[in-house]
């Protein structure tokens, strides 16, 4: 009997046709593909594909059709014949069900707020059951839906008021750091409930009552904070400045960096500021970035050509990845990843298990789709922390 987990192209091709049944269940007709038979490489490789592809019709799976006249020795086109049959071929439930089984797990904690906060919950059902990431939440982030709904009820309660954002996230959820790494997707969702969509998220905290205390950007490069009377900060001071959110609209570039740095991890920063000067602006995201770090890179990024490459150095695993993606989806252009690859990974990193939750970068036209979609399904995974590799000038990329 072949063995699905092992045959990546054929799992992944399978993977992929539950997915577009999963999301247009309604659909007239079932889902169907080509194979990519230019990813076959080797005679083998085909023929694993093809007795995979045949298992599958033999479960009741799918349905296979060959090809004419001299195509005859290859597959056509397969269709979705029982998409819970193909589920279970695949050894995962499908989108609905577990759609289902997460709300389960969260109704309790949603229906704790009021009845708008539960109302949310089962349109984001809805996403999930199409295999879909609601708020840039998927099922595989179950621990994380459950603390965004702890956060919800909460401010539903209206509980933030005159609170911290730190003493509200740890009053909330027990967690200092729950409501940052929910802040943007909070935002969207309260400013929806306010009727301001894509409202500002200090204009959001400030409806909830919520007392937002910003940190400090580190940052090394040709920026300055100025004002009537005398500079303030000095981007170029050694090792690093910092500027405060509220002085960001005193802040000016002095001229032209050799490039735009973002960089997740503490030690990181600190060695790529004392190791290498060339003229690049470097900027600490203290992990997921905060407004005031989204606040500065756009306003930095609109003030430089284009030209000017832009680059984000962060662990290869999956929190690294996303927030590499959130960087992606927040400001005016993308970055470029910074030493982050799967040959280092594998020279350096360290053996990690798979992770199907970054399904959804490995889909989309990230800058690191290819290296999601190794995390995500890749049979021979190694996460790499950054500071297991020394800084390096960032290179010059091209889009």
């Amino acid at each position: 009997m072949t063995d699905v987990r092992t045959v990546d192209v054929g799992v992944e091709f399978l993977e992929r046709l539950l997915e577009r049944s999963e999301r247009n269940p309604d659909r007239a007709r079932p889902a169907s593909a080509a194979p990519e038979y230019d990813r076959l490489s080797t005679a083998q490789q085909v023929s694993r594909f093809h007795d995979l592809m045949a298992a599958a019709e033999r479960f009741g799976a799918v349905e296979v059709q060959w090809g004419k006249r001299d195509r005859s020795h290859l597959i056509e086109r397969v269709r979705v014949r029982d998409p819970e049959l193909l589920a279970r071929h695949l050894g995962r439930p499908t989108a609905p069900a577990t759609a289902q089984r997460i709300r389960q797990e969260l109704l309790p904690v949603a229906a704790a707020g009021e009845p708008w906060v539960a109302t949310l919950l089962e349109e984001m059902t809805v996403r999930w059951a199409r295999g879909e990431a609601a708020y840039r939440l998927t099922t595989g982030q179950a621990d994380a839906a459950k603390e965004f709904f702890m956060l919800l009820a909460s401010i539903s309660r209206l509980e933030a008021r005159g609170l911290d954002a730190r003493t509200f996230s740890q009053r909330a959820t027990s967690d200092t750091k729950a409501f940052d790494r929910h802040a943007s997707r909070l935002a969207a969702v309260i400013g929806i409930r306010i009727g301001q969509p894509g409202a500002a998220a200090d204009v959001v905290w400030s409806h909830i009552g919520l007392e937002r205390f910003s940190h400090p950007v580190h940052l090394r490069g040709p920026v300055v904070v100025e004002r009537e009377g005398g500079r303030l900060v000095d981007g170029r001071v050694k090792p690093f400045a910092s500027i405060h959110p509220e002085m960001l609209c005193q802040l000016s570039v002095l001229e032209r960096p050799a490039a735009i740095l973002t960089i997740e991890n503490y030690a990181s920063f600190n060695r790529q500021v004392h190791e290498i000067e060339d003229g690049s602006l470097v900027v600490y995201t203290s992990g997921f970035p905060a407004a005031g770090v989204i606040e500065l890179l756009s306003n930095v990024l609109m003030a430089v050509p284009a030209e000017v490459p832009f680059l984000h150095w962060g662990d290869v695993d999956a929190g690294g990845l996303r927030i590499f993606r959130y960087l992606e989806e927040n400001l005016p252009r993308g970055p470029h990843p910074h030493l982050m690859t799967k040959e280092l990974a594998e020279k350096s990193g360290q053996p990690a298990d798979a992770d199907p939750s970054l399904a959804s970068i490995a889909r989309s036209e990230s800058a690191v789709r290819e290296l999601a979609h190794w995390l995500a399904f890749g049979s021979d995974v190694r996460h790499l922390e950054q500071e297991a590799l020394d800084p390096e000038r960032p290179r010059r990329t091209t889009s």
